[in-house]
C-alpha cells in the first residue's frame, strides 16, 4: 500500500510539472491551466502535500502566468477540500506571504483572493491564530511597499470572508493600525485604510474610546495629498457611518463640516466616494434625537443627581448657552454645588405664593411653545428692577427663538454679577434656581423639545453659512473667468488691427511696385512721372533708397512737394474710419505730375467691391 501511494504521488508530481511547463508557453497556456484545475479538484487527500510542494516550488524566475496560476490553485484547493487543508494552513500562508514581494500587482491580488477563500473554507482553527497572527506580523515587519500593501489586502480579505473574525482581537489590533496610518515610514496607506474598513465592518470599533481615536485619524487621512489615500479614508468613514451610526452622534457636526470642505475633490473617483460618505453620515441621528428626559420630572434630590447623561439642575440651567453646552457634551461630571433639598424648594414656593406682604419671593412662569418652567427667587433688595428684567427676557425669547445662538442671549435669566455673588456665598443668600414645573401637562419631554428647536436652528444656520460660502466661491470663479475672456478678446482685437495694418501696407507696396513697372515698361512716359514722389504708407519707403526716410510713428504723415514754388501737400493721418482709409487709398492711386497736375496709375486700379473710396475724397483730389 505505501508503494502504491508513492507511485501515485510520483505520477501526480510528474503531471503537475508537465502542466507548469505548458503554462510557460502561450500556445499551451490555457490547456495547462485547465488540467491543473482538474487535478486540484480531484486530488486525493494523501496527495495534497505533493501537490502543494510542486506549486510552491516556483520562484521569481518563472513567468508571470506560472506564478499567478500557482497562487490561484490554492483557492481551488480550499473550495474543493475545505478543512482537509487545515494541517497545511501555516505552510500555505507562509508561501503566500513570500509571494507578496512579487512586483506584479496581479500576483498580490491573487494572493488576497486565495487568503479569502482559505478563511471562508478552512475554519477548524481559530481565526486569530490561523490568519490574524501571521498576516499581522507580515504587515508590521515588511519594509517593501508592495509587501505592505499585499499583507494589508490579504488580512482585509481574510476578515471579510471569515465566519467569526474575533472582533475582540480586532479591537486590540485597531490602535496599532492607527499608528501605522500616522507613520511616515509606512507607504501603503490606501491598502491599510481598506483594512481599517474591514475591521470596522467586523465590529472591531464598537467602543467610544476606539471611535474617539479612529475618527480623527481618518479625518487626517482624508486631507492627504495622495488621491488613493483620500479615497480609502472616505470608504472607511462610509463603512463606519453604516455600521456604528448610533455611536457617532457626537462626531456628526464636526465631521460634516470637514466633509463639505473636502467633497469637491479634483479626482472624480474620490468625489463619488465623498458624496456617498456624506450621504451616509447625514443619516446618523443628531444629538437632540438621542437626548430624552426622564419619564417623570420631580423635585427630589435623587432625580436631580447627575448620572453622566443628564446633568443636575443648577444656576442658569435654562439659559440657551447652558442648554447647548450640555447637549454637546454627552457625558459631563456632576456639578460641585449640591442642590437644595425638597423642603427648601417647598418653602420657597410657599413664600412665593404668599405674595409681597409676606416679604419672601416672586414666582414667575415662563410660557414657551413646548416647555413650562418656574423660577423660584428668594428675597432681594431691588424687586421691581428684577421683575422688569425678567419681563424683558421673556419678551425677547418670545420674539425670536433663533437668537438663542447669539451672544447676548447666552446670559442667565438674572444679572450675572448678582448670581456670582450668591454662588460664592454657598447659595444661602439671594439666588435663583430653575426647576421643572410639576403641573400636569401633555408635554412629557419639555427639555427634549427645547433642544430639538435649538439644534434645528443651529443646523439651519450652518447650512446657510455653507451655501453662502459656496456662492462666494462661484462668484469668484465667474469673475476670474470673465476677466480671462475680456483679456482674450482684447488680444484678439489687437491682433486683428495689426493684421489689417499689415495687409494695407502690402497692398500699397504693390501699388508702388506696379507704378514703377509701368514707368519702366514705357506705358507711362518718364517725363510724365513726378520729380518728387514719396510713399504715403509707413513701411513702404524702403522700396526706393532715394526717398529713404525714418518714420515718426505708426501712422505718421509724409509730405511730398511739387517743383518750383508749389506749396507742400500734407497727407492726413491714418484713422480707423472709412473716409480716412478711402482718402489714403485714393491718394495712392493718383500721382502728382511735374507741372502740378495729377495723374492716375493705370496698374493700380482699385476695385470698388474690395475698397471703398468716399465721395469727399474723390472731390478733394479732383
Amino acid at each position: 500500500m505505501p508503494r502504491a501511494t508513492t507511485t501515485q504521488s510520483q505520477n501526480i508530481k510528474q503531471r503537475v510539472l508537465t502542466c507548469l511547463t505548458k503554462l510557460s508557453d502561450r500556445d499551451t497556456q490555457v490547456a495547462g491551466a485547465n488540467e491543473l484545475e482538474s487535478i486540484a479538484r480531484t486530488l486525493d487527500p494523501h496527495s495534497v502535500p505533493v501537490f502543494l510542494s510542486c506549486i510552491h516550488s516556483t520562484d521569481a524566475s518563472d513567468k508571470t502566468p506560472v506564478r499567478k496560476q500557482c497562487v490561484h490553485l490554492v483557492a481551488t484547493l480550499s473550495h474543493a477540500h475545505g478543512d482537509a487543508l487545515s494541517p497545511f494552513l501555516s505552510k500555505i500562508l507562509a508561501c503566500l506571504v513570500r509571494r507578496l514581494r512579487d512586483p506584479d500587482s496581479s500576483i498580490r491580488a491573487a494572493c488576497a483572493d486565495s487568503v479569502g477563500a482559505l478563511s471562508a473554507r478552512v475554519t477548524r482553527q481559530p481565526f486569530a491564530a490561523a490568519f490574524l497572527k501571521p498576516l499581522a506580523e507580515a504587515l508590521f515587519t515588511e519594509q517593501d511597499p508592495s509587501s505592505q500593501a499585499g499583507a494589508a489586502l490579504c488580512l482585509a480579505s481574510a476578515i471579510e470572508a471569515a465566519p467569526d473574525p474575533d472582533p475582540a482581537r480586532l479591537a486590540r489590533l485597531l490602535p496599532r493600525l492607527e499608528r501605522l496610518i500616522k507613520s511616515k515610514v509606512f507607504r501603503a496607506k490606501p491598502a491599510l485604510l481598506a483594512l481599517v474598513g474591514s475591521v470596522v465592518e467586523a465590529r472591531g470599533a464598537t467602543s467610544g474610546a476606539a471611535l474617539r481615536s479612529l475618527v480623527p485619524c481618518l479625518l487626517e487621512a482624508l486631507g492627504s495629498e495622495d488621491w488613493a489615500t483620500r479615497k480609502g479614508a472616505a470608504e472607511a468613514l462610509k463603512k463606519l457611518a453604516s455600521v456604528e451610526r448610533d455611536l457617532l452622534a457626537e462626531f456628526k457636526g464636526g465631521c460634516l463640516k470637514v466633509f463639505e470642505d473636502r467633497r469637491f475633490d479634483k479626482v472624480k473617483l474620490v468625489r463619488e466616494v465623498m458624496n456617498q460618505m456624506l450621504e451616509a453620515w447625514k443619516h446618523i441621528p443628531d444629538v437632540s434625537d438621542e437626548f430624552s428626559p426622564p419619564p417623570q420630572l420631580q423635585l427630589s434630590s435623587k432625580e436631580n443627581a447627575s448620572d453622566g447623561r443628564y446633568p443636575p439642575v443648577s444656576q442658569n440651567s435654562c439659559s440657551p448657552g447652558s442648554v447647548m453646552s450640555k447637549l454637546r457634551k454627552k457625558s459631563s461630571p456632576a456639578s460641585k454645588s449640591t442642590p437644595p433639598d425638597r423642603s427648601a424648594v417647598r418653602n420657597a414656593k410657599k413664600s412665593a405664593l404668599s405674595g409681597d406682604r409676606m416679604g419672601s419671593g416672586v414666582l414667575q412662569k415662563l410660557n414657551h411653545n413646548h416647555w413650562d418652567v418656574r423660577i423660584a427667587v428668594s428675597n432681594v433688595p431691588d424687586r421691581g428692577e428684577r421683575r422688569q428684567k425678567d419681563e424683558d427676557v421673556l419678551e425677547r425669547s418670545k420674539k425670536d427663538k433663533s437668537r438663542f445662538f447669539k451672544q447676548e442671549t447666552k446670559r442667565a435669566l438674572f444679572d450675572k454679577n448678582s448670581d456670582d455673588k450668591m454662588h460664592k456665598s454657598g447659595g444661602s443668600k439671594a439666588g435663583s434656581r430653575v426647576v421643572p414645573c410639576s403641573e400636569e401637562s401633555q408635554d412629557s419631554g419639555p427639555v427634549c423639545n427645547v433642544t430639538k428647536d435649538l439644534h434645528r436652528n443651529d443646523k439651519e444656520s450652518e447650512e446657510l453659512s455653507l451655501i453662502r460660502a459656496q456662492l462666494v466661491q462661484i462668484e469668484k470663479q465667474q469673475s476670474s473667468l470673465l476677466d480671462l475672456v475680456q483679456k482674450f478678446m482684447g488680444n484678439s482685437e489687437n491682433g486683428m488691427h495689426t493684421l489689417e495694418t499689415r495687409v494695407h501696407g502690402l497692398e500699397l507696396a504693390l501699388d508702388e511696385i506696379s507704378y514703377d513697372l509701368a514707368v519702366s515698361s514705357g506705358r507711362i512716359s518718364k517725363s510724365d512721372a513726378p520729380k518728387n514722389t514719396c510713399c504715403l504708407l509707413p513701411g513702404a519707403e524702403f522700396l526706393s533708397t532715394k526717398f529713404w526716410k525714418k518714420t515718426q510713428g505708426r501712422y505718421s504723415s509724409y509730405r511730398f512737394s511739387r517743383t518750383g514754388s508749389t506749396p507742400l501737400l500734407a497727407s492726413s493721418h491714418y484713422r480707423a474710419n472709412r473716409n480716412a482709409k478711402s482718402n489714403r487709398l485714393a491718394s495712392h492711386r493718383f500721382r502728382v505730375h511735374g507741372d502740378g497736375s495729377f495723374m492716375t496709375n493705370p496698374l493700380a486700379e482699385i476695385k470698388i467691391n474690395s475698397r471703398e473710396i468716399s465721395g469727399s475724397a474723390r472731390s478733394e483730389l479732383a
